[in-house]
């Protein structure tokens, strides 16, 4: 492969992964991805977690 021939290939590589990003970008609403606020407004209390390798009460 000559030169010219990889640089022409690189560049449709190129030219595809910008138009690929480009189509995702636009078919996903911006509105879809939430940012977690934080545990301020949890309307309740939290427990801390437990041994996960002990048998729980209620399992079989």
């Amino acid at each position: 492969m000559t030169r010219r021939k990889f640089i022409q290939q690189f560049l449709k590589a190129g030219a595809a992964v910008i138009v690929g990003v480009y189509w995702l970008a636009e078919k996903t609403p911006l509105r879809r991805f939430v940012r977690a606020d934080g545990l301020g407004k949890y309307p309740g209390s939290l427990k801390p977690l437990k041994d996960i390798h002990k048998q729980g009460k209620w399992s079989g």
